[in-house]
């Protein structure tokens, strides 16, 4: 049993002698050059800039290539064991249950190496790639949320712009209605009876409740505005006069502002009334309050406001529709 064992081979203990016959005889002359040349080299050795750049090319150009160098003393160990060059490591998979193979990742080469060029730690690169990526998808995020609030900003300013604009048509088509209605009461008997009576009262005779809620705030405003100047005038006129004090050039207004008339109109007294009404038509959002005073123009007066013109019938016929758009 013990020379069975003697007999075995040690693998580990190896060695790989050059087999005889292979060194060729060198001559007189090829050694000559070969000393020269030795003793060249040792006349000028090679600085320590120099051997680091040949070492630098030399680990590159083993890093980078594929195959294994068959010289190495641990290629021979394994072509001894039976390894064969192209052929992977290890033990073939077998075939599976349905004779279809597995596949096959065993590696064909060795696992390639790379170089450290600093001296941070071992997950150093990865927490800096951690990092990196995170830092780009902040940035991207604050691009994404920058052109979104440049979006929201121009949308905001686009309908900003078109809600002043149809606030703007909503006042002219209150003007419209209030004029067709005075063009409708103010006929030539009716003409001069209402100036009979406001010669006789001095007043208006029509209170603000009166006033069809669809233009009413026309109204108020109008009379609001009157009141604020009269009493800009009565304060610039207080302080400069005395009250009896009579000016030819002051008009019934100014009179009634400083006082010196009793009879002031009724709408004046109802601005400050709560109008409950109003407040719902107010209310509204603009594009339903224009639509009610646009279909109110139509049905009482066959008055387009978008043509500008009052229709003979309620055909109104040539008036596209009821809308901005179908007039464009």
């Amino acid at each position: 049993m013990a020379n069975a064992t003697d007999e075995d081979d040690d693998y580990m203990n190896m060695t790989f002698e050059e087999p005889l016959g292979t060194k060729k005889m060198e001559t007189l002359t090829q050694k000559k050059k070969r000393l020269a040349r030795e003793a060249e080299i040792k006349a000028n050795p090679k600085s320590k800039a120099a051997l680091a750049e040949e070492e630098r090319k030399k680990r590159e150009a083993a890093l980078n290539s594929n195959t294994m160098d068959t010289t190495s003393k641990g290629y021979k160990m394994m072509a001894a064991l039976g390894y064969k060059p192209g052929s992977a490591l290890g033990v073939e998979r077998p075939a599976g249950k349905d004779g279809s193979e597995e596949k096959d990742d065993r590696l064909l080469e060795p696992i390639g190496l790379e170089m450290k060029d600093s001296r941070s730690g071992i997950g150093a690169d990865a927490e800096k790639k951690r990092k990196f990526r995170e830092e780009l998808a902040g940035q991207e995020e604050a691009d994404k949320k920058r052109k979104t609030d440049a979006l929201d900003f121009r949308e905001r300013q686009h309908k900003e712009r078109e809600l002043k604009r149809m606030d703007g048509q909503i006042w002219g088509a209150m003007k419209v209605c209030e004029r067709l209605e005075e063009e409708e009461e103010n006929t030539p008997t009716q003409e001069d009876e209402n100036e009979d009576v406001r010669a006789r009262n001095g007043k208006r005779t029509k209170p603000l409740k009166s006033v069809n809620v669809l233009w009413r705030s026309l109204v108020k405003q109008r009379a609001l505005n009157e009141r604020d100047r009269r009493m800009r005038y009565d304060l610039h006129q207080s302080l400069s006069r005395r009250a009896d004090y009579i000016d030819p050039e002051e008009d019934k207004e100014d009179r009634i502002a400083l006082g010196k008339k009793a009879d002031t109109e009724e709408v004046d007294v109802a601005l400050d009334e709560e109008d409950e009404e109003l407040d719902e038509v107010e209310a509204l959002e603009p594009p339903e309050r224009l639509n009610k005073l646009v279909t109110y123009l139509r049905e009482r007066w066959n008055y387009c406001f978008w043509c500008k013109y009052k229709y003979p019938d309620k055909e109104m016929d040539g008036c596209p529709g009821l809308t901005e758009e179908e007039h464009d």
